[in-house]
This record gives C-alpha cells, sequence and structure tokens, in this order.
C-alpha cells in the first residue's frame, strides 16, 4: 500500500486493508511524505501509526520527501519504493489513481507503478481528489468493515476538521461505490493490471 500522505491509506482503503489483515495478509504501508503542508507533521505520525495498527497493518514505513512537492522527486520516489518491493516481493499494490487533481497523489502513481512494473497486480484508489474519470471495476465489500474504516480515519485528530473525512461522507462514498457493484458497502478500484488466482 502506497500513499502520499499519513491519512492517505485510511480514507481510500482502510476497509478493504482491514478486510485482508483480518484474512492473514500480510501488509506494509509506505508513506511518501510527513504531510507537513496539510497539518502537524509530528502529530500526523503518530495518528498514522496509531491508525494503521489499528487496521491491522503490519508495518508503515514513512518516508521523508517534501508534501505538495513530490511531483519534482517521481525518480527518487519510484527508487525507494522498488527496492521494498523487491525486498517484500508483495502479491498486489494499492496506490493513488492518475484520475487525480492533487500533484502529490499523480506523482506517487507514477513513482509506484515504474517501481512495480514487475507485478502482476497493481490496484488504484480513490480519493477525496480524484475526479469524475475515475472509474472503479474492482470492488470488495465492506459492508462489516465501515465502521472500522471510520474510526481508523478518525485516528488522524490532526485533520477531523476537513469535510471529506467527516463519517457522513465516508458512509455515503460506501454506499455510492456499493450500489455500484450491487454490494451494501463497497470501496472501488481502478485495476492497472490484477492476477485472479484460479
Amino acid at each position: 500500500m502506497v500513499g502520499a500522505h499519513p491519512d492517505d491509506m485510511e480514507i481510500a482503503c482502510g476497509g478493504s486493508l482491514a478486510k485482508l489483515s483480518d484474512a492473514g495478509h500480510t501488509i506494509v504501508g509506505l508513506i511518501v511524505s510527513k504531510g507537513e503542508q496539510g497539518g502537524n507533521s509530528s502529530s500526523r505520525l503518530i495518528e498514522a501509526t496509531k491508525s494503521s495498527e489499528f487496521l491491522g497493518v503490519n508495518k508503515v514505513e514513512i518516508m521523508d520527501f517534501p508534501d505538495t512537492r513530490l511531483d519534482q522527486f517521481v525518480s527518487e520516489i519510484s527508487r525507494q519504493i522498488e527496492v521494498i518491493v523487491n525486498e517484500l516481493k508483495p502479491d498486489m499494490v494499492f496506490t493513488h489513481s492518475i484520475h487525480d487533481l492533487h500533484q502529490d497523489h499523480k506523482a506517487v502513481h507514477d513513482a509506484t507503478l515504474r517501481a512495480c512494473r514487475n507485478l502482476s497486480t497493481i490496484l488504484c484508489y480513490e480519493s477525496p481528489s480524484t475526479t469524475k474519470a475515475f472509474k472503479p471495476n474492482v470492488f470488495v465489500n465492506i459492508e462489516q468493515y465501515i465502521d472500522i474504516k471510520i474510526e481508523s480515519i478518525q485516528e488522524h485528530k490532526d485533520q477531523n476538521k476537513k469535510r471529506y473525512v467527516q463519517p457522513e461522507q465516508v458512509y455515503g462514498k460506501a454506499i455510492f461505490r456499493g450500489t455500484q457493484a450491487k454490494l451494501e458497502k463497497a470501496e472501488g478500484f481502478e485495476a492497472i493490471r490484477i492476477n485472479l488466482p484460479i
């Protein structure tokens, strides 16, 4: 799981991560910046650690690239991600969608695709800044995990005044994606490619 900022993974796919953890999967989160432009970086790092532990993420690595300027460091970010990918050999990687207005999110998308060019499953997630061009074609049922997702987001107290982290917003998005997938509540992803182990 690769995110640009400390709260990206919980907002985008906290339900899926908790579900994967409960199914016995090992999950490693990579956070590319400390989010210093969007809040107190010290608080955000503590909150990111607590939140990821709550979801069952096994390990979180936080890089130190400059928040809001990640587009200037795509090659360097890609190299650091690739070192970790070569070490862990993950079955699946989640990252930002290219259909996103935030320059940091686009940069992390590009860096992740370069670093993960030899992996068989890459899924791109939705963030509050994705555009209408985001069209999910893979869905994860999070009906049993929506409250866990919301609680993990609320661990990010430094960000709790932002509209998109409010519980009703998170519920609304999950219901909307669930309706698309003929489910009660879901998270949606764009598949760059996906390997079905059948």
